[in-house]
């Protein structure tokens, strides 16, 4: 579904990706590992198109989409989250969801300045998809609150399901449980199980390994730039290479 070739990032003297290689597969979660500075974060901008990659390619479901705009990768159906909240503090819940589904807009502008039929009918449907993340999430009952207003766990939950009101077949999640306690994890967790049974693929960024190794299907590790080792995560959990550089000397 999604393959990486070669990919590679320069800034200056600093190669922060050196040829990685590998791909994810449809409906699965893929995990991405690696100590801090390894590269996760910029293979995800790379991919998504908010930075330029040195060289490589990304093919996404057999097409190269290498270079293309972050808007025109989005309506392809990869969607990604930050490590930050990038919510619109001042919108409600609800309205969230509705601007993230702004890129699928196919009614024309005339019709939606003139509010006609045919626009109002998508704004209808959009509204009810929202509504059912919503429900995907638990976030119903917050469906009206200002998101600047949710602590600082739910509005990390509420970043995934803003990436998921855009419609994607592929999520690209960069530490979703950073800062959320452990009930906030276990939800999210099971959430994402449940997109996966819903035929959605994930790409997740993360540094909670119990997590990962509960729900991922396949995991790659990178080690400053280059990639480490690949497998499933019994196998990757017990790499001697993984353990050394991520994992830690202790866990051998």
């Amino acid at each position: 579904m999604l393959q990486l070739r070669d990919l590679r990032k320069s800034f200056g003297r600093l190669n922060a990706l050196s040829g990685v290689t590998f791909a994810v597969q449809p409906g699965t979660i893929h995990g991405l590992i690696g100590p801090n500075g390894s590269g996760k974060t910029t293979l995800f901008n790379l991919v998504s198109g908010f930075l330029p990659v040195s060289g490589g390619h990304v093919i996404w479901k057999g097409e190269e989409i290498t270079g293309l705009a972050p808007h025109r990768i989005s309506r392809a159906g990869v969607a990604r989250t930050f490590q930050l909240t990038s919510n619109y503090g001042t919108l409600s819940v609800l309205e969230n969801l509705a601007m993230a589904s702004r890129n699928r807009i196919e009614t024309s502008f005339v019709a939606r300045l003139l509010h006609l039929p045919s626009s109002q009918r998508e704004e209808a449907r959009h509204r009810a998809e929202a509504q059912g993340i919503l429900a995907k999430f638990s976030l119903e009952h917050l469906a009206n609150v200002p998101a600047a207003e949710l602590p600082g766990g739910t509005q990390k939950i509420l970043g995934v399901a803003i990436a998921l009101a855009s419609a994607p077949q592929l999520l690209l999640l960069d530490e979703p449980l950073a800062g959320l306690n452990s009930s906030e994890k276990a939800q999210l967790m099971e959430i994402l199980l449940r997109l996966k049974q819903d035929g959605y693929t994930i790409l997740i960024i993360e540094h909670d390994m119990k997590a990962i190794m509960r729900t991922c299907d396949r995991v790659t590790v990178l080690c400053y730039g280059e990639l480490l080792t690949e497998g499933t995560p019994a196998e990757v959990s017990k790499h001697p290479a993984t353990i050394k550089a991520y994992l830690g000397e202790e866990a051998a």
